[in-house]
């Protein structure tokens, strides 16, 4: 079970999370069945996905994070929303190294402009990739380890880690008793998957629990649907589409982060603007 651990700890002075999402990131897996580098670097983006979407404060909130390597024309991209639903894809040009590209994060309250941050990505592990973003675009001290491990068979063993956020005005005091626990947790860090989320947060930090625990279950989820599709169908035209039909037998829409294809032929596209159809 995907499963994500906050409470505040250090007398309240920071927000510490825990996260296990091992499952999500093989349902990523099952969908998509990417290499073992693109993989592990779907899954440590997930891992990201899935803490960003635990802080979204309002219902219509959403966040998306995409890395961009310096020497490869794909991407990895990660969404997720206030529901916990994440998903995520691979385009399959991933390179081995990370280094030098960019990781942009667009979030979104569903009110307002979405707020979009870019930072350059200088290592490959995921942890130092969410912590800059964090200093670089929101100036928040954030301390992270969080990792997706890959076995050779191409599952997922473990996914998840912890993330450490100062609130302002944290002392010097709590801030070393902060860094002291995490620093024990990253020596063992394996330790994620056989003591699951809750379990790390007390092993570690049982001792620092100041504020109301509470637990989150995000799953992979896709918010594609049939009224989405016909929507962008509608906004390209009855006319051009009957045209792309004729010329290629119908129209497909494929769905990056599901794998799926909606097809329509000359009959569907008549009845979707007919108003004859729902799905």
């Amino acid at each position: 079970m995907n499963k994500i651990f906050r409470s505040l700890i250090c007398e309240e002075q920071a927000q510490l999370t825990v996260l296990d999402v091992t499952d999500l990131v093989n349902d990523a897996i099952d969908i998509h069945h990417p290499d073992a580098t693109a993989a592990r670097i779907l899954g440590g983006l997930l891992v990201c996905g899935a803490y960003c979407a635990s802080g979204l404060k309002e219902k219509r909130g959403s966040v998306s994070l995409t890395v961009r390597a310096k020497d490869a024309d794909g991407a990895v991209s990660v969404s997720a929303d206030a529901e916990l639903h994440i998903r995520g894809y691979a385009d399959g040009s991933c390179n081995s190294t990370l280094v030098g590209g960019t990781l942009t994060v667009v979030r979104e309250d569903g009110y307002s402009v979405p707020y979009v941050g870019t930072c350059e990505i200088t290592s490959d592990d995921v942890s130092d990739l969410l912590a800059k973003y964090f200093q670089v675009s929101e100036q928040i001290p954030t301390a992270v380890k969080i990792f997706a491990e890959i076995g050779g068979d191409g599952r997922c063993k473990s996914a998840g880690g912890v993330v450490i956020q100062l609130l302002p005005d944290a002392s010097d005091e709590q801030t070393e008793r902060a860094e002291k626990a995490f620093a024990e947790y990253c020596e063992n860090a394996d330790s994620l998957a056989s003591l699951g989320a809750e379990g790390v947060a007390k092993k570690f930090f049982g001792g620092l629990l100041s504020g109301v625990a509470y637990e989150l279950f995000p799953d992979y989820i896709c918010n594609c649907s049939e009224s989405k599709i016909r929507g962008i169908l509608m906004s390209v035209g009855k006319d051009e589409l009957l045209k792309l039909a004729a010329e290629q037998g119908n129209v497909s829409v494929h769905c990056h982060y599901c794998n799926k294809d909606y097809v329509y032929d000359a009959r569907r596209i008549e009845e979707i603007f007919d108003g004859k159809t729902n799905g």
